[in-house]
């Protein structure tokens, strides 16, 4: 258990440290220096494909290939397809063998070691390169080790595709300027990406409040379902558009996070009409989730007694989605008096979606809008939020 909340703690570590790394040398360094050696691995390589040459770079290293900061002893190159290393980057499945010497493909580096996992680092079905880790051992490398790179893996590649796409801005940013097109569609990639992290950090907190509380067992548990969560995160973020049925998927999975999170529990009720076709309707990545997070956060949770109720109702009319969150909760008129640190936390999220709303109607005509409705009692008093999302079917998906 304590093995399990050490690899918990460097899965949230590394996803934090990841924040202030700026390019793709200084995230591959960061999975090898301040996650690999939190997992008290010996050695760990991570390798880089060069995609015009068809080899493997090693980038950067923890342990003996590693004699000084940011430096790798006699670098080796593995062309792709050769070697275990090369047939995992080929593949773009992640490998763990027990023991090297009944390997034919085992390439000795600096010293031959017996227990090996590599796993891919893939971005939008595409690999960018290898996490490598050997120990000395056989049967050293469990398959918890293998699932832990494989989360580290795919946060460490969100991270590259947002170092590609600020990269890509930055060096497009004076043509941009004589292209409004071509700058909606590029400030639209962006603010997607930053809504990745903002989505996934907020859910590490509350595995963070276990961890720091010694409550190994709820941790895990949250960790496990966290992973669930993380995976369809990052599944939505490959593209501008999603069905409604992985958006809902992953909102419910964030919802019930906070549900184990929270001391002030509350229901949830989601509701699907029949006529909907969940696979063929397609929305924008985490649309809804600000708002979701708005009334748990700003209605529910502030609210001291009563039963506490969240409904999510998605609907047809004509040839639009409508997408409704109804909560119980104190109301917008009393949520300004929390304090000012969380208000403008969580309205950052509803900003950067009010953002991309205003240009994905500007790029595909989607008539995407949504409307706040304070609900009142009889006596006028107020009985909570209502947000009723809105947006065209059966929208093209060409920048008009």
């Amino acid at each position: 258990m304590l093995e399990d909340l050490e690899a918990e703690r460097a899965i949230t570590f590394f996803a934090t440290s990841l924040i202030d790394q700026r390019t793709i040398d200084e995230v591959l360094w960061d999975v090898a220096k301040n996650c690999i050696a939190r997992l008290h691995f010996v050695d760990c390589v991570v390798y880089w494909l060069d995609a015009e040459r068809n080899v493997l770079v090693q980038k950067a290293a923890h342990g003996p290939k590693n004699p000084e900061d940011f430096t790798i002893y006699q670098p080796l190159e593995i062309p792709l397809g050769q070697g275990i290393v090369g047939t995992v980057a080929r593949t773009g499945r992640a490998e763990l063998i027990q023991d090297t010497s009944k390997d034919g493909r085992y390439i000795q580096d600096d010293a031959q070691r017996y227990a090996e996992i590599a796993v891919p680092i893939i971005s939008e079905g595409r690999v960018l390169g290898v996490i490598d880790a050997e120990h000395p051992k056989k049967n050293f490398f469990q398959p918890r080790h293998l699932k832990i790179l494989v989360t580290i893996a795919a946060l460490c590649a969100q991270k590259i595709r947002r170092v590609q796409v600020d990269e890509a801005y930055r060096q497009a940013e004076w043509q941009l300027l004589e292209m409004n097109k071509r700058m909606a569609e590029t400030k639209l990639m962006a603010l997607r990406m930053q809504m990745n992290p903002h989505f996934i950090f907020n859910s590490l907190s509350s595995i963070n409040a276990f961890i720091l509380q010694n409550d190994a067992d709820h941790a895990s548990a949250f960790l496990t379902k966290f992973s669930r969560l993380m995976r369809q995160v990052l599944d939505n973020s490959q593209t501008e558009w999603v069905s409604l049925r992985n958006e809902l998927k992953a909102l419910q999975i964030y919802i019930e996070l906070e549900q184990l999170r929270c001391e002030t529990k509350f229901d949830v009720s989601f509701n699907v009409s029949p006529d909907l076709d969940q696979d063929a309707v397609r929305v924008p990545p985490m649309i809804t989730h600000p708002y979701v997070e708005n009334a748990i956060w700003h209605g529910l949770l502030p609210k001291k007694e009563g039963t506490l109720l969240l409904k999510i109702d998605c609907w047809q009319e004509a040839e639009t989605l409508l997408v409704q969150i109804d909560d119980n909760g104190i109301g917008r008129s009393a949520a300004p008096l929390q304090t000012q640190e969380l208000t403008t936390h969580k309205l950052h999220g509803i900003q950067l979606t009010g953002e991309r709303l205003s240009l994905i109607n500007v790029m595909y005509a989607a008539e995407a809008r949504v409307a706040i409705i304070d609900l009142q009692h009889e006596d006028q008093s107020p009985a909570g939020t209502r947000v009723v999302f809105s947006i065209k079917l059966n929208l093209p998906f060409e920048k008009s």
